[in-house]
């Protein structure tokens, strides 16, 4: 009986490690809600980074965010009838990579304005995929344990 055991655990062991090698990696695997989840996310503490002028920071949640939109890009072209890669490519891009030179660029007072058109462009797609009621609007207030003040190493 010990035998029978030790070899259903060797069994269960076995299962586990084949799963544990099938789950998706960061990002892999993703569903839309996943990625919209991460990219608010980002958003927000970008949001922060901005408003504590940490260009640091701000430069580490374009490229997260960036990073997030490129795998809509090449993974979710479509969601039900709308071709989301396309309009994330087309609307959601070119407002990240405007911000990206104005914190590039260390202009603080433009990137207000940036990050207000990169807003704008979330909310424009929610509209044209049927999702209007989907309204991403600057937060209020900081809900992470994160100062997001620059520090200097």
């Amino acid at each position: 009986m010990h035998a029978r055991m030790k070899s259903n655990r060797a069994a269960l062991l076995a299962v586990a490690l084949i799963c544990l090698a099938a789950t998706p990696a960061h990002g892999d695997g993703a569903g839309l809600a996943v990625m919209m989840e991460r990219m608010q996310t980002y958003t927000h503490k970008l949001q922060l980074s901005l408003a504590a002028n940490n260009a640091r920071l701000a430069d580490h949640y374009l490229h997260e965010l960036e990073e997030a939109a490129e795998y809509v890009i090449d993974n979710l072209p479509l969601y039900r009838e709308y071709p989301v890669g396309d309009l994330t490519r087309e609307m959601l891009l070119p407002s990240i990579e405007a911000l990206e030179d104005a914190v590039d660029e260390a202009d603080w007072a433009n990137s207000g304005n940036r990050f207000a058109q990169l807003l704008d462009s979330c909310n424009a797609c929610h509209v044209v995929t049927g999702k209007s009621y989907i309204r991403i609007a600057p937060a209020a207030a900081n809900p992470f344990a994160q100062d997001f003040a620059g520090r200097e190493d």
